[in-house]
């Protein structure tokens, strides 16, 4: 509770600059909008401005052309009075339409009313060009002296001037507005930008001090791990030599199991044998039947005498103690692969080192486990059984072309046939390797046990 505390404590500045700042994004945000809008104020009066100005002076420009020819009677004049006449009426469309636009309907009331203004004044040039072209330039000239056109002209020009100024007043409204509003947009950056620096310091120093915690955190927990992995070694030698000594322990009681039902049960079965057919010789009475109990009898006596021989083989093979390890390895193999109809090829050294119990049981022992994989699981048409020794090491490898097997099982605690191979190898100091050659083409088991450490010494 008091480190959660603590914590809420320590955090509480950086989340409270975090809403502040988060407080001046949205009011600059408004502000933006705001000094955009009066941007676009800006323009469109300024545009409007422009618009006035233009359609004054197209007014002009009709009535320069006008006055220019009758008083020089020269056509050329006339080439832009129907143009600007023209272009009139769209312009004042134009100006009324972003006066409405904008919400400023009186203006764009005052608007059209400019174009009465200007249809009198273009109706007393078009006149006069009328006169000119059935009277004569005299009766033109006397439509010109008179003040239609003038009053016309002055009104056009003081409603022209009342919406300009309008404009200009909206365009220092609008001026005004941006200039506060870029002020206040200045203000809260300098604000946002002290408190972000104030912030950085903050998470700085708090992070400084989260990073010396987790650092102690560290260390702390490194010493502990150091701990436990001194620990986990010690109780993974003990279980190592544990389960060495159980497996030693496991190979004796064979040995003495098979010695004593070679002894005990093979005499026994022997004698009774014996005494079966001095029986047989004696109490026979020459009958088929008789004949066929007798057969039966020491049929299956026989039977029992090579069960007894493949107990015996299976606890603790008597070729490996009484012949060597080569020998135990061919019967080993005739006895689980060629029966199951597997070819095997083998090679052996020439000269086979001496070598200890444990360590040609452990050989044994391997092989049989690799041979037994090979029958069950392998699919495989032929085997390579490979010995071979050198000065330094005894290798050994087992090859079959059979289904392969999958690289990720092959240390899944589930393995129990290849953890024990691997132990007994490992408990001599070899090193075992085990790798699929490919899908559908077969797996590779070998191992290799220095010279040195299983030897025969003779002691």
């Amino acid at each position: 509770m008091a480190t959660t505390l603590d914590s809420r404590l320590t955090y509480a500045p950086i989340l409270l600059g975090v809403a502040f700042i988060a407080t001046l994004f949205m009011v600059s945000e408004s502000g933006y909008k705001r000094l955009h809008d009066a941007g676009q104020a800006i323009s469109a009066a300024e545009e409007r401005q422009m618009l006035l100005s233009r359609y004054l002076r197209l007014v002009l420009d009709a009535e320069s052309a006008q006055r220019g020819f009758l008083l020089t009677e020269d056509k050329r004049y006339l080439r832009v009075f129907d143009p600007a006449v023209r272009a009139l009426d769209p312009m004042i469309d134009r100006i009324v339409e972003d006066l409405r636009k904008s919400g400023f309907e009186a203006d764009a009331k005052k608007a059209e009313a400019m174009r009465a203004a200007a249809g009198k004044k273009i109706g007393e040039m078009q006149t006069s060009l009328r006169l000119y072209g059935e009277i004569g330039r005299d009766s033109a000239l006397q439509l010109i002296d008179t003040d239609i056109g003038h009053r016309a002209m002055s009104d056009l020009r003081h409603q022209i001037r009342h919406l300009y100024d309008r404009e200009g007043e909206r365009l220092a409204v609008a001026r005004a507005s941006s200039k506060k509003e870029l002020l206040t947009a200045r203000v809260l950056l300098g604000a946002a930008s002290f408190l972000s620096l104030v912030l950085v310091v903050t998470i700085g120093v708090l992070l400084g001090r989260d990073m010396r915690r987790r650092a102690d955190e560290a260390q702390h927990l490194g010493e502990r791990n150091v701990e436990l992995d001194r620990t986990v070694r010690q109780r993974t030698s003990m279980l190592f030599h544990l389960s060495s000594s159980l497996q030693k322990v496991a190979e004796r009681e064979k040995a003495a199991l098979a010695r004593e039902l070679h002894d005990e049960l093979g005499g026994l079965l022997v004698a009774t044998k014996i005494d079966i057919s001095w029986l047989r010789k004696r109490v026979d009475d020459g009958s088929e039947a008789s004949k066929l109990r007798w057969e039966r009898v020491l049929r299956c006596l026989d039977e029992g005498l090579a069960l007894k021989r493949r107990v015996i083989e299976s606890l603790r093979p008597t070729l490996l103690d009484n012949v060597g390890l080569v020998a135990a390895l061919r019967w080993l193999v005739d006895e689980s692969l060629r029966r199951a109809g597997i070819a095997c090829e083998e090679r052996y050294p020439e000269k086979m080192p001496e070598l200890s119990p444990d360590a040609r049981i452990a050989v044994f022992r391997a092989v049989q486990e690799c041979l037994m994989n090979i029958t069950k699981h392998a699919k495989a048409k032929s085997v390579l059984l490979t010995v071979t020794s050198n000065e330094r090491e005894l290798s050994v490898v087992v090859r079959d072309d059979g289904v392969g097997i999958d690289e990720a099982r092959i240390e899944t605690p589930q393995s129990h046939g290849i953890l024990g191979i691997r132990h007994r190898i490992e408990s001599l100091n070899g090193s075992l390797v085990i790798r699929s050659l490919g899908h559908g083409v077969g797996t590779e088991c070998g191992f290799t046990l220095p010279l040195e450490r299983i030897r025969d010494t003779g002691t």
